[in-house]
């Protein structure tokens, strides 16, 4: 009894050892490789790629200066499908503010326009040409808000009523900045 368990402890222990040496579950992209390569690593605003539903890319240069909501979700994730209303209802609420709402799904831009074709959100749907996976998106939703200096300043993982005045409240707080000379809110 003791030989097999020493056995099958070492079985495992040489799997375990042969999947981490071989990379498995790695999802960095060949890019990616080279630019550590170059010594250089890319933050994670620089990995966003977005487009709208007619293959058109957003241009970061037209996000500086707002607060940018980003939403990760997929047409099968009932809990992200949940919380888009809530979303909606958010975007409907900052309209006026200097917040841009980019709510994206990594899939095929096809399945989000059929998604889409069948609800009404007050915001366009997106999508992501960078995979979440390569994102290091760990579960969906994913919410991420970048502040007007363009500093990542919220990252969560799961729902939220979006539209509820508490979360309109820590939205509107990213658009004010410490030693922000204009102190305009939302």
């Amino acid at each position: 009894m003791r030989c097999e368990i020493r056995n099958i402890k070492l079985t495992t222990t040489f799997l375990l050892g042969v999947f981490l040496l071989s990379g498995c579950g790695s999802s960095t992209t060949t890019e990616e490789k080279e630019e550590r390569v170059a010594g250089k690593e890319l933050s994670l605003i620089e990995k966003f790629d977005f487009e709208d539903l007619e293959g058109n890319k957003i241009d970061w240069v037209d996000t500086k200066g707002k607060v940018v909501f980003i939403n990760f979700w997929a047409t099968w994730c009932k809990p992200c499908i949940k919380e888009m209303p809530s979303i909606s209802e958010a975007n409907n609420q900052l309209k006026d503010g200097n917040v841009l709402f980019i709510v994206a799904s990594d899939e095929d831009i096809e399945k989000i326009k059929k998604f889409d074709s069948k609800r009404k959100y007050s915001f366009p749907l997106m999508r992501s040409v960078t995979s979440v996976f390569d994102l290091d998106i760990q579960a969906l939703p994913t919410t991420i808000i970048i502040d007007k200096k363009g500093e990542i300043v919220f990252n969560e993982i799961g729902t939220r009523d979006w539209a509820s005045e508490k979360n309109i409240t820590l939205i509107k707080s990213f658009s004010v900045t410490n030693g922000d000379s204009s102190g305009e809110a939302l």
